[in-house]
């Protein structure tokens, strides 16, 4: 996401759409009753005798609702300003945003935490782009990190000959070329992506044998790190994650980040020490000040919203940030935040109460 204009202190800000992840971000962060200005079209009627002719227009629309699919943000909400007067204020109109377009946002109260998520969408164009790899012989699962989640780009799967003393040399040239055909596959998704970085993971001495292979691939050697896991598939991208890999290869990670918070979380709570979780638990936690960090999932937030009962968490936010407290929005779209999606809310503390 790029900033072209912020006058937060009015509640104004401009942004520029980069890709996906800045399309999801503003979809979490656009409320009802905010303003949006964008471009869209509607079908005008020139004359009574034409037939109508649809035309772009700019125009300043009082949010009412959100929708995101097919890769692109769709809002709609009532006219409140147009370059065409021919327009009248108060009818609806929808505006459609897609990667590459611009709009302003204004707010009557940005939060501290949406904020920190224009920030982290700002930052993350300025990070290399990662690619997570976990596998074993016969198993491997690679996958693309991106600031909501992860999306899995392809598995390769071999059925290979177990060892046998008979059959030695078809063992080790079966496990030969299917690291270098791993490696043929990393490398053609890497410069079909533009990715700078990745974060291989393998299971027992595959790791020391793929460091061999990549001898073959030079380009590909440069833009690897790897690490050693004890699972391949889905369970190993989560365990590079976990183990902080992605840290390694690339500081300020947002899912990292999510991930290492909500494990310290969940140890906390299974120590029954520095956390509680539950609405009411958490109030509790905030009228004594005690919230240093307070996790919310976004999935939790988008139900509240759907129910028009979010307003008493969002003060509940509100007086967290007043007394010095973070907040993370914890997204479900990768494992720790799926895990953590059941718990709703939760909170890390200062001190026990």
């Amino acid at each position: 996401m790029q900033v072209l204009k912020q006058y937060f202190k009015e509640g104004i800000i401009k942004v520029k759409i980069n890709n996906l992840d800045d399309l999801w971000i503003l979809f979490k962060i656009i409320e009802n009753g905010d303003l949006v200005k964008g471009t869209s079209t509607r079908a005008i009627k020139q004359r009574e005798s034409q037939s109508e002719k649809r035309i772009k227009i700019t125009v300043l629309i009082d949010v009412e609702k959100l929708e995101f699919e097919k890769n692109r943000l769709r809002l709609l909400g009532t006219i409140k300003e147009s370059s065409n007067p021919t327009i009248p204020q108060g009818v609806y109109q929808p505006i459609t945003i897609d990667i590459g377009d611009t709009l302003t946002i204004k707010k009557e109260n940005w939060k501290k935490w949406q904020i920190e998520r224009i920030k982290d969408a700002v930052e993350s164009t300025k990070k290399p782009k990662l690619i997570l790899c976990a596998a074993d012989y016969g198993n491997a699962t690679i996958a693309l990190l991106k600031e909501f989640g992860i999306e899995y780009l392809s598995d390769l799967s071999k059925s290979l000959p177990g060892k046998r003393e008979d059959a030695k040399k078809l063992y080790e040239k079966s496990r030969e070329e299917y690291l270098n055909e791993l490696a043929k596959m990393l490398n053609e998704i890497s410069q079909s992506k533009n990715i700078n970085k990745i974060a291989f993971g393998g299971v027992g001495f595959l790791t020391e044998n793929f460091r061999k292979t990549l001898e073959k691939f030079p380009k590909l050697k440069n833009k690897i790190q790897l690490f050693k896991i004890s699972a391949h598939g889905k369970n190993g991208v989560n365990e590079l994650i976990k183990r902080g890999a992605v840290e390694k290869v690339v500081k300020g990670s947002r899912i990292a980040k999510e991930t290492k918070m909500v494990e310290k979380f969940f140890e906390q709570v299974s120590k029954e020490n520095l956390a509680t979780y539950g609405i009411k638990e958490v109030k509790k936690a905030v009228d004594y000040s005690a919230v240093e960090i307070l996790l919310i999932s976004d999935k939790y937030i988008e139900e509240l919203k759907e129910k028009e009962m979010f307003e008493e968490l969002d003060k509940l936010m509100e007086n967290v940030e007043k007394q010095g407290g973070e907040i993370m929005i914890i997204s479900d779209e990768h494992e720790s935040g799926e895990r953590f999606a059941d718990m709703k809310i939760g909170a890390l503390l200062r001190f026990k109460f």
